[in-house]
C-alpha cells in the first residue's frame, strides 16, 4: 500500500456509512461488556464534594481520550473504556495538583476517589494515578485473566479456555476427553456463553456451548489475539444473556502508536513424550507424538493517534498416536478371525491441523467517537475416530470452520455513552468418513472394522445487531449509572445427519461365535433439515451508589426467540391420529418393576400432561416462550477500613436447549434409523426381526429389508417446554492485604427445566407401527453449593512475582440427567420426577488450582500451574441383582484418591506444568526468548475409564472392578522460541 497516496477522507466516508447502518439498525443484540469503567468522587478540603470538575482518561498506547464532569455530589463515571494503561486527570480552578495512573481491565469498574486541597485561584490539573485502582466493590463473582498470564503461563494447547480453569468453580474434565468444553456451577457445558469484542460465540445447534467445541480439540480463536478476558461465574448483570452458568468476555488486541510484532514457534517431539501408565502396563511403544505451534502478530499506526491495525495468525499441527488393539475376547474368539483382524491393530497417527487468524482496525475518529472492525477465522481438520477397538478403516475427518466479523461503534457524550454493534458469524461442523461406503462390521469386544457409519454437516449462520446506552450522573438518593439495551439475532440452522447411512453389522461371541451378525443398524431417507430462528431481548440495569460505601446493582432482562423448540413443526396427521387412538386405549404405558418381582404399567405420557401436550399443528399450539423475565440484584458494602468489602446477590438466568436435542421429532419422520435383529426364527409380523441371509451385506438389500419390516422410533417434544434456567445466589467478603486480594464466598445454583427423553411406550405398543416412543420430560433439576477461596496477587511492572490460588469445596446433585439426554434408563424410574436426588456425574468435591509467575535475575522467568482434584464421579451399572429388566440399576462411582507429594490422601487428579523462560534483549527494540515447558512435570498417573460395573451376586465378581483402562498424558517437554520487535527496552 502506498501510504503517501492514502486518502483518509475515503476511509472516513466508508466507515461513516457503516456506522450509519449500525445506528439505523440499532434495535438489536446487546454487545456484552468487553470494556471497563472508572467511577468515583472528587472531594475538596473537609470532604466537601467538588462539582463541575473535568475528569479525563487518556489511553497511553493510542492517546485516545474520554472525558466527563462531576455532578453536584462530586460523582463521576467514565464508561466503555478500552482495557489498558490510563492517565487520569482532573481539571478545575483551585485544585491542588497530584499525580497517578491506573490499569483498566476488561469488565471491571474501578473505584477511584480523588481528594484535593485548595490552591490559589487558577486552572490546575490533578494527575490521578496509583499503580492500580480497587475493583473490590462489585457484587459479581468474577476473575480476570491478564495478558501476563495468557503470555507467560504454560499452556499446552495455547487454548485460552484452558486458562479459564484457573478460576474457582470451573468443572474438571475426564482425562481421556479431548473436547475443549468449559462447564461450571454443576451445570452442563451448554449453559455457558462466550463473547469476544461483544460478539457471542454461542453454539445453538450442537453440544459444548461454544461454536466449534463439540467433539473438537481445537481452539475457538488464536491465543495471540486475546488481550485479556474475564470469567464471570456468579451474579453477573442483566446485560449478559443466553447463559445459565458461566460467562466469558474477552477483548482482542489492538494496534497502538508504536509498531510492534512477535513471532513464535513451539515444538514437541517423540523423544520428549513419556508413556502414560496404561501404556507402560501394556508394554506399548513410546507414543509417536509430534506437534508444532507457530504464529506471528503485528500491530501499529496507519495514522498516528487516529487509525491503528493489528493482525495475527497461528497454526497448530499435531500428530498423536492412537493404539488399536484387540478387545478382551481375543483369547477365546475363533483363531482364524483373530488372525484376520490382527494386522489391523497397532499404532496409527491422528492428525490435527488448525489455522487461526484475526485482523482488526481501530479508528479514533474523535474524542467522542471510536470505531472497531475485525475479522476472525478458524479452520480445523481433525483426522480421528480410530483407536482402542476401532480400526483405522473407521477413521473420519472432522472439519470445523468458523468465520466472525465484528463492527463496534462508540459515541461518548459528557455523561452518556452509546455502544452500537453489528456481528456476522458462519459456523460449520462437518465430520466425513474416510471409507464411508465400506460397510462396518463390529466384532464386539474384539475389533470394529469397515468405514465410518455416519456423516454429518451442521451449519449455523448468525447476524446480530444491537445498541446499548449508558447514562451517568443522575441523582436520586444517591448517584445512579443507568444502562439499557435491546437486541436481535437472525439465525439459520442447517443439519445433515446420515445416522448409519453406512450400515453396521454387529457380531458377538455367544451364541453365534462371530460367524454371523446378530443385528444390523441402517439409516435411510432425507437426512437434511433447515430452520430459521430470531432471538431478541432487552435489559435495563442501575448501578446505584449510596454514598461512598454502598453500591446496589439492580437489573432486569427479558429474552425470547421465535423458534427455540421447532415451533413451526406440525405433527404428521397419520402419526397424530395413531398416537391419539393408542393413548385413548390406554396402550401408551411402560412397565415399572415393583418390590416382590411384580410390575405395573405406568402411563408416562398421561403423567406428563397427556398426548395433546406432545402433538402440534404449528405455532398456534406451540407458541414461543414469552416469560423469560430475569430480575438480578447485587450489593457491595465497603467497610470503613477501606480494605474490606461485603458482597452478595441473587438472580434468575435463562439459557436455551440446543437444536440437535429437539430436531429428532421432525428428523425421525423423514430419516429412519432401524435396528434389525437377526434370529433363527421370527414370529409373523414381528417388528425389526429377520432371519439372516448373506445378501443383507448389500446395503441396498438391507435398506429394502428395513423398509419392509422396520419400525422407526418416535420422538415427541412438549409444546409448552420452557428454556433451562438457574437461580443463582452468592455472598462473601473481599479483603485487600497490600497488593493481595483475598475472596471468600458461598455460591449456589439451582437449575431447572433441563430435559431428558424418557420412554413413553415400548415398541409395538397398542399395535402401533413404531418402535419405542420417546417423550421430552423437562423437569430435570440441579443443585450446586460451593465454598470458594481465592487469593490473587497481580504481577505489575514494579513487582517480581504474581499469581493466584483457588480452592473450591463443592457438591453437585441432580434429579434426572443434566448432561446426557438419554440417561441410562432405569425401569424403576419411568420419568424424571420418579428419580431420586443423586450425586451428579461430574461431581468433584475438592479442587485446588494455583498459578504463579516469577521474575528471576539475569532476565529469567519461571511460571507454573498446579491442578489438584479429588476426582470426577460418573454413572455406572449395578447389576448385583441381575441384568434383567428392572434388576440393574445406576449408581455413581467415585474414583480412588492418593497423596500429592506425600501430603494427604484427597486428590485423584494431580498435575503440575512449569515453564522457564530466558529473555534476550537486542538493539533497536528487538527482543528474543527461549522457552522450555514441562507438562505433567512429575509424570503423575491420572487414571480414568474405570471399570465400575457390579456383576450379579450369584455369579463371578468383576475381576477388573475399580481398575482404570485409560490415563491422562504423561510428561511432555516443549521447546519454544520467541522474537519481538518494536518493544521499548
Amino acid at each position: 500500500m502506498n501510504i503517501s497516496r492514502f486518502k483518509p477522507q475515503l476511509l472516513n466516508r466508508t466507515l461513516a456509512m457503516a456506522i450509519a447502518l449500525v445506528c439505523m439498525a440499532s434495535g438489536s443484540l446487546i454487545g456484552q461488556t468487553s470494556t471497563g469503567n472508572i467511577r468515583g468522587y472528587v472531594t475538596g478540603p473537609g470532604g466537601a464534594p467538588i462539582s463541575d470538575a473535568q475528569v479525563v482518561a487518556r489511553l497511553r498506547s493510542t492517546n485516545a481520550t474520554r472525558g466527563t464532569t462531576t455532578n453536584a455530589a462530586g460523582f463521576y463515571y467514565l464508561a466503555g473504556l478500552t482495557p489498558g494503561a490510563y492517565d487520569i486527570s482532573v481539571r478545575r480552578i483551585g485544585l491542588e495538583p497530584q499525580t497517578r495512573s491506573v490499569q483498566m481491565r476488561i469488565g471491571e469498574t474501578l473505584d477511584l476517589n480523588v481528594s484535593t486541597g485548595q490552591v490559589a485561584t487558577q486552572l490546575a490539573t490533578v494527575e490521578v494515578a496509583s499503580a492500580r485502582g480497587t475493583t473490590t466493590r462489585t457484587s459479581e463473582v468474577a476473575t480476570n485473566i491478564s495478558r501476563e498470564q495468557i503470555s507467560n503461563l504454560p499452556n499446552f494447547e495455547r487454548n485460552v479456555l484452558d486458562l479459564a480453569k484457573l478460576v474457582p468453580g470451573i468443572s474438571a474434565q475426564a482425562v481421556n476427553n479431548s473436547d475443549k468444553f468449559i462447564a461450571a456451577g454443576g451445570q452442563p457445558p451448554e449453559a455457558i456463553n462466550i463473547f469476544v469484542d461483544g460478539a457471542t460465540y454461542k453454539n445453538d445447534v450442537l453440544r459444548g456451548g461454544v461454536v466449534g467445541q463439540d467433539a473438537s480439540k481445537g481452539n475457538p480463536f488464536p491465543q495471540g489475539a486475546i488481550d485479556e478476558f474475564r470469567v464471570l461465574t456468579q451474579n453477573y448483570k442483566a446485560e449478559y444473556q443466553k447463559a445459565a452458568s458461566v460467562i466469558i468476555v474477552a477483548t482482542t488486541k489492538s494496534g497502538s502508536n508504536h509498531t510492534e510484532g512477535d513471532l513464535f514457534v513451539n515444538g514437541v517431539g517423540k523423544s520428549y513424550v513419556a508413556k502414560d501408565e496404561i501404556a507402560v502396563r501394556r508394554g506399548s511403544a513410546r507414543p509417536n507424538y509430534k506437534r508444532i505451534q507457530a504464529g506471528a502478530n503485528v500491530g501499529g499506526p496507519l495514522i498516528k493517534d487516529k487509525l491503528f491495525y493489528f493482525g495475527t495468525y497461528e497454526l497448530n499441527f499435531r500428530d498423536e498416536p492412537a493404539y488399536i488393539r484387540l478387545g478382551n475376547n481375543a483369547a477365546i474368539a475363533p483363531p482364524a478371525l483373530v488372525s484376520q483382524l490382527q494386522p489391523l491393530t497397532g499404532q496409527q497417527a491422528q492428525q490435527f491441523r488448525e489455522h487461526l487468524g484475526l485482523g482488526k482496525l481501530t479508528w479514533n475518529a474523535s474524542e467522542r467517537n471510536t470505531v472497531e472492525a475485525s475479522f476472525n477465522l478458524r479452520k480445523d481438520d481433525d483426522f480421528r475416530g480410530f483407536g482402542g477397538t476401532n480400526s483405522f478403516e473407521s477413521a473420519e475427518n472432522l472439519r470445523v470452520n468458523t468465520y466472525t466479523g465484528i463492527l463496534n461503534f462508540k459515541h461518548a457524550g459528557n455523561d452518556w455513552l452509546n455502544e452500537a454493534h453489528a456481528n456476522w458469524q458462519s459456523f460449520t461442523w462437518n465430520p466425513t468418513g474416510r471409507n464411508y461406503g465400506t460397510i462396518g462390521k463390529n466384532y464386539i469386544d474384539l475389533l470394529r472394522v469397515g468405514g465410518k457409519d455416519t456423516e454429518q454437516n451442521f451449519k449455523q449462520r448468525r447476524i446480530s445487531i444491537g445498541d446499548d446506552i449508558t447514562r451517568s450522573g443522575f441523582q436520586l438518593a444517591g448517584d445512579h449509572v443507568l444502562k439499557g439495551g435491546v437486541g436481535v439475532d437472525f439465525l439459520s440452522y442447517d443439519g445433515t445427519k446420515a445416522l448409519f447411512g453406512n450400515p453396521v453389522y454387529n457380531f458377538r461371541l455367544v451364541p453365534e461365535n462371530y460367524a454371523t451378525p446378530f443385528e444390523a443398524q441402517v439409516g435411510f431417507g432425507n437426512s437434511t433439515i433447515t430452520n430459521k430462528n430470531t432471538q431478541f431481548g432487552g435489559f435495563i440495569q442501575d448501578d446505584w451508589s449510596i454514598g461512598k460505601q454502598l453500591v446496589l446493582n439492580l437489573g432486569l432482562r427479558w429474552d425470547a426467540e421465535t423458534n427455540m423448540i421447532n415451533n413451526s413443526y406440525r405433527t404428521p396427521q397419520p402419526l397424530a391420529d395413531s398416537l391419539r387412538a393408542a393413548y385413548a386405549a390406554g396402550a401408551l404405558v411402560v412397565p415399572q418393576p415393583l418390590p416382590g418381582g411384580t410390575t405395573r404399567n405406568v402411563p408416562v405420557i398421561q403423567e406428563l400432561g397427556g398426548i395433546e401436550r406432545y402433538l402440534t399443528t404449528g405455532k398456534g399450539t406451540r407458541p414461543m416462550y414469552k416469560k423469560a423475565f430475569q430480575p438480578r440484584l447485587g450489593a457491595s458494602y465497603a467497610l470503613p477500613d477501606g480494605n474490606t468489602v461485603l458482597f452478595g446477590g441473587a438472580g434468575l438466568y435463562f439459557d436455551r436447549n440446543y437444536w440437535n436435542t429437539l430436531f429428532d421429532e421432525q428428523y425421525r419422520r423423514q430419516f429412519q434409523v432401524i435396528t434389525i435383529a437377526f434370529r433363527p426364527t421370527c414370529a409373523p409380523g414381528a417388528v425389526n426381526c429377520a432371519i439372516w441371509d448373506p445378501k443383507y451385506f448389500d446395503p441396498a438389500q438391507l435398506r429394502a429389508l428395513g423398509t419392509a419390516i422396520g419400525r422407526p422410533e418416535v420422538f415427541l417434544v412438549a409444546d409448552d417446554m420452557k428454556p433451562p434456567r438457574t437461580f443463582q445466589m452468592s455472598g462473601g467478603v473481599r479483603r485487600n492485604f497490600g497488593p493481595n486480594l483475598v475472596t471468600l464466598s458461598y455460591n449456589g445454583l439451582r437449575g431447572s427445566n433441563y430435559m431428558n427423553f424418557v420412554k413413553g411406550a415400548n415398541g409395538g405398543a397398542g399395535g402401533l407401527p413404531y418402535n419405542s416412543i420417546f417423550v421430552a420430560d423437562d423437569r430435570v433439576k440441579t443443585w450446586f453449593n460451593a465454598l470458594e477461596l481465592q487469593i490473587q496477587r497481580p504481577i505489575l511492572a514494579e513487582t517480581h512475582w504474581g499469581g493466584s490460588l483457588a480452592y473450591t469445596l463443592a457438591k453437585s446433585e441432580e434429579q434426572g440427567q443434566s448432561q446426557d439426554l438419554f440417561w441410562g434408563f432405569d425401569d424403576r424410574f419411568p420419568t424424571v420426577g420418579d428419580r431420586p436426588r443423586l450425586i451428579a456425574p461430574g461431581d468433584q468435591r475438592h479442587a485446588i488450582v494455583a498459578n504463579g509467575i516469577f521474575r528471576l535475575p539475569a532476565d529469567f522467568m519461571f511460571s507454573s500451574i498446579v491442578n489438584l482434584g479429588s476426582g470426577i464421579a460418573f454413572s455406572a451399572t449395578d447389576a448385583s441383582k441381575g441384568f434383567g429388566a428392572g434388576l440393574q440399576r445406576s449408581y455413581v462411582y467415585q474414583p480412588p484418591t492418593r497423596a500429592f507429594l506425600g501430603i494427604g490422601h484427597v486428590f485423584g487428579y494431580q498435575n503440575m506444568d512449569v515453564r522457564l523462560q530466558k529473555d534476550l534483549r537486542f538493539a533497536t527494540g528487538q527482543t528474543g526468548a527461549v522457552l522450555v515447558d514441562v507438562f505433567n512435570v512429575f509424570n503423575s498417573d491420572n487414571f480414568g475409564c474405570y471399570e465400575a460395573q457390579i456383576n450379579p451376586a450369584n455369579g463371578p465378581p468383576n475381576a477388573r472392578y475399580g481398575q482404570p483402562s485409560c490415563a491422562g498424558l504423561g510428561r511432555r517437554l516443549q521447546v519454544g522460541l520467541r522474537y519481538g520487535f518494536g518493544r521499548s527496552q
